[in-house]
């Protein structure tokens, strides 16, 4: 099976730390190129704002959520697709640019479509120039889009070609055009005994099998095949995790060897502050609540987002070096918020009112008053009334009325 692991967008430098991938997941970059933040989960809206850009994909009714502005967007079998294809209902996995605010994603994979409706069993018969599977009597289309399950744990099949009849299988299925469309097939294997987990160092590569040390000290020889699933280039002394299948003379055949990744030897910490000075090798930063200026080297590795200059506001992903300096990351702009509007209540006499229209501009005594749709107007005032207004006042001194009431 494949492994799915699981306030609104937040306004600062995020850095999460991804698992290194452990399925032959088409959709998804390997391992050394997928940025250092994730989410997955399944979507709940897709909005895309009035002002432009988006869509901003949400998770939990809002509580997670990302923008999916210019990012690439594919099916987990690597079908391409577009933002528009975005869904609720969907399972989706985000990768994300960690250091910008709100979130980014850079790349967004469709685990799996919206589902009206599962159900496991049997299969009864299968199709494979209709494109269609039975299981439990009902019959559903497979296409391109339809995701197929495995094959990390040693079960599951890469397309319709691989499903047999008698095997036990789960699936989901939507309606479409008065069929059933099955959006994912996940082929479910025999008993967790039947596949082994080794973890050891690799003490040979051959072209047939490898040979495995184990924490105790012994070996374990696995055979390798066609079949054998193969991540992270991992070599002779490198520590790996191998799932492999009993075979019925006793020896085991590798279903998938991957690298095991260490976690990371150094802590990332973030800091906030006004840029003071950029250098080739090291950038000042005065700290956003006070104190003394911090220097920050920099170098080929170092991300710098938004093209700060002395004087902005930046955010700063940097970690400590064995010398007890501090080596930047990522160095990003900081986003600027709009002028601030304060809350306002007064009265005075209408001057002027929009000629045949409510909405527009009024003159309320010596200020401007922009009246909307959705501006509340009560007792119908005209020039000449004394009103009471609520609003906003814009820093020009405009207020956008939310309520105009004559007394």
């Amino acid at each position: 099976m494949k492994l799915f692991r699981s306030s609104l967008l937040i306004p600062a430098l995020v850095l999460l730390v991804a698992m290194p991938a452990t399925a032959d997941m088409r959709g998804v970059p390997a391992p050394d190129d997928r940025p250092q933040a994730t989410i997955e989960g399944t979507i709940t809206s897709v909005n895309v704002p009035i002002a432009g850009g988006g869509p901003i994909v949400t998770l939990l009714n809002g509580l997670v959520a990302f923008d999916a502005t210019g990012a690439t967007v594919r099916y987990f079998n690597g079908l391409s697709a577009t933002a528009d294809t975005l869904a609720a209902g969907q399972r989706v996995l985000a990768l994300l640019d960690p250091a910008t605010a709100p979130l980014r994603a850079t790349t967004v994979v469709i685990l799996s479509d919206r589902a009206d409706v599962t159900f496991s069993g049997r299969v009864d018969a299968v199709d494979l120039g209709a494109g269609t599977l039975t299981v439990l009597g009902f019959t559903s289309k497979v296409t391109d889009r339809t995701v197929f399950g495995g094959p990390f744990d040693g079960v599951g099949s890469k397309g319709l070609e691989d499903v047999r009849v008698g095997d036990m299988v789960f699936v989901e299925a939507k309606a479409d055009a008065g069929a059933l469309l099955a959006t994912k097939v996940m082929k479910l294997g025999a008993p967790s005994d039947s596949v082994r987990r080794i973890h050891g160092t690799i003490a040979s590569i051959g072209e047939a099998a490898w040979t495995i040390t184990i924490p105790d000290g012994s070996t374990l020889t696995v055979k390798v095949g066609p079949e054998t699933k193969v991540t992270g280039a991992p070599k002779v002394g490198d520590t790996v995790d191998v799932l492999a299948r009993p075979q019925s003379d006793g020896s085991l055949l590798a279903v998938a060897i991957f690298k095991s990744v260490p976690p990371p030897s150094v802590t990332l910490e973030r800091f906030e502050g006004v840029v003071k000075a950029i250098g080739a090798t090291a950038w000042t930063i005065a700290p956003k609540g006070g104190g003394s200026d911090r220097t920050f080297a920099v170098d080929g590795e170092t991300k710098v987002l938004g093209s700060p200059a002395v004087g902005d506001t930046v955010g700063v992903l940097a970690k400590k070096l064995d010398d007890g300096s501090w080596l930047a990351v990522v160095i990003a702009k900081a986003m600027v918020s709009g002028p601030a509007r304060t809350e306002v209540e007064f009265e005075g006499i209408v001057k002027s009112i929009s000629p045949g229209n409510p909405t527009g501009v009024w003159s309320v005594g010596e200020t401007k008053v922009v009246v909307t749709s959705r501006t509340v107007v009560k007792g119908e005032p005209k020039v000449g009334d004394t009103v009471k207004v609520e609003g906003l006042k814009n820093p020009d001194g405009v207020v956008q009325a939310s309520k105009i009431e004559k007394r």
